[in-house]
């Protein structure tokens, strides 16, 4: 949680992170990633993943939120979370 909490402290709970130094963003998107890999009980992990996922995604880091993503349909146990990923991230509608 301490993870968590040190993200938290230093952009709060935005999470577009334009506004921030680059140092601050490259810390905040590094401790997102952290906190998905402690062994925690699978819908926490589902969860973690899915919020760095997101925070990735809104912050422009398509290789990592493509990571991300990955990684909850392999190991997510929430059924709305895998359809949400497989939707938007693994089968994006193209214009």
């Amino acid at each position: 949680m301490s993870i968590e909490l040190s993200r938290r402290a230093l952009v709060g709970t935005t999470t577009d992170l334009s506004s921030f130094s680059q140092e601050d963003k490259a810390r905040a998107l590094e401790l997102s990633a952290y906190f998905t890999v402690p062994a925690m009980e699978p819908q926490h992990q589902t969860l973690a993943l899915f919020t760095a996922m997101n925070f990735a995604n809104k912050n422009k880091q398509l290789s990592s939120a493509l990571g991300f993503a990955n990684a909850l349909i392999e190991r997510g146990t929430n059924a709305r979370f895998k359809e949400t990923v497989s939707h938007d991230f693994l089968n994006p509608i193209t214009t």
